[in-house]
């Protein structure tokens, strides 16, 4: 719209930015161009739509994707790609900017910057700067930390939030240094043997800043701070840009974060959480304390039961107890053995008794002695006329004089 005062036309700023946009629009060469560039400060938002700027060594112009256009696109852009970018130029009204539409995008090699990272890690990592084995391991509860970057940045602030929100005991010094431009690396690669000189105790060094481009970051990306990185005995923790991006200190640093933020997350222990930790190691110690005092006290009740069972005095009651036992097996043997013997005896005696001389005589028979020998007579030619016998009979004895004998025969 133009607005006519006095002598002087003036425009406002929408009229005038319509007027640049038609300029574009009807100019032949805006509306079917392909610009080559390297890409940089690439973002891809949820929309689906790509957002990223195309630049040489002296100029850069922004771009913008579409997710219609996305879809034919045969690999992944990413910052420090060289690419050949189709579309055409128009204005972006509501900023007045101006700006590439691109409909059509080829991968045209990797960029200068892209180049010399990838140079600079593969001779790092053939000297082993990146080797898992070198990696300083962080304490579990540090006390003093130190964090190189931006005063003034989103960086630390977030740092010294989470971190003091997360361990309100810890100590932080903050180190300004340069996070980009012409003497960043130096920078903070100085901030950096400093830390290792003046405070040795330090338990770790966060380094970083946030997101940004790969030109942004590349002080990361030189090999004067990754060799200060290396050569430090203090543990560093690399924590620059977005979880995507990734940098030369990343892979040097004995821990890499995926942020700023992400740093003070990994490294700095949840004091509350370690308290909870600790009562419920302290309770499960109690536990296993009182279970296990209670085994041995067990243990030591059986060990009296058993040195009670073995001791001297004990073996002696046994000992004793066992004569006790055979002193009545004995008693018992012994009476058994003697009525065994009484009852053999009795029949013995019984059977002497019935076969005695006396229980003989008893029956009407006699005994016949030859006088004065006293010799039983057992047959007949033991006699002879006129011998002096004696029979002796149940109730006494007889002399005789034999006066004459009879033998019997036999048959």
């Amino acid at each position: 719209m133009l607005i006519d005062t006095t002598n002087e036309k003036i425009f406002t700023v929408s009229s005038i930015t319509h007027h640049i946009q038609t300029i574009f629009k009807e100019d032949p060469l805006l509306n079917n161009i392909t610009i080559i560039g390297e890409i940089s400060n690439f973002k891809y938002h949820s929309s689906g739509h790509m957002y990223f700027v195309l630049k040489d060594d002296k100029s850069q112009i922004r771009c913008v994707m579409f997710r219609g256009n996305s879809f034919g696109l045969n690999f992944e852009p990413m910052d420090g790609m060289s690419v050949k970018a189709k579309g055409e130029i128009r204005v972006y009204e509501k900023r007045g900017e101006y700006q590439l539409y691109v409909s059509q995008m080829l991968e045209a090699g990797k960029g200068a910057l892209f180049a010399a990272f990838e140079a600079l890690k593969e001779k790092l990592k053939t000297e082993g700067l990146f080797s898992p084995e070198i990696k300083k391991t962080l304490p579990r509860i540090p006390h003093k930390i130190a964090v190189i970057t931006s005063p003034t940045g989103a960086a630390i602030r977030d740092i010294i939030s989470i971190s003091l929100r997360r361990f309100p005991n810890l100590h932080i010094i903050v180190v300004p240094a340069l996070v980009q431009g012409d003497g960043a690396a130096e920078q903070i690669a100085d901030n950096i043997d400093f830390l290792n000189q003046v405070l040795p105790e330090l338990d770790f060094i966060i380094i970083g800043r946030g997101g940004g481009s790969i030109e942004e970051l590349w002080a990361f990306n030189e090999e004067r701070l990754a060799r200060a990185i290396y050569a430090s005995r203090i543990p560093i923790i690399s924590a620059v840009g977005h979880e995507t991006d990734f940098t030369i200190s990343d892979f040097v640093a004995d821990l890499r974060a995926p942020t700023p933020s992400g740093a003070a997350e990994m490294a700095i222990p949840d004091k509350e959480s370690l308290v909870k930790h600790l009562l419920l190691l302290q309770g499960k110690v109690n536990q296993f304390m009182g279970h296990n005092l209670e085994l041995k006290k067990q243990k030591c009740q059986n060990l009296v039961e058993s040195l009670k069972y073995q001791s001297p005095m004990n073996k002696i009651l046994q000992h004793m107890q066992t004569v006790d036992d055979l002193y009545n097996r004995l008693k018992l043997n012994m009476k058994h053995i003697l009525t065994i013997n009484e009852n053999i005896f009795t029949k013995y005696k019984e059977k002497i008794i019935t076969l005695s001389p006396k229980s003989v005589l008893s029956r009407g028979y006699s005994i016949c002695l030859k006088m004065p020998e006293r010799e039983v007579v057992k047959n007949i030619r033991q006699i002879e006329r006129d011998n002096q016998i004696e029979v002796i009979i149940q109730d006494g004895t007889i002399s005789a004089n034999v006066s004459g004998k009879e033998e019997i025969k036999n048959g």
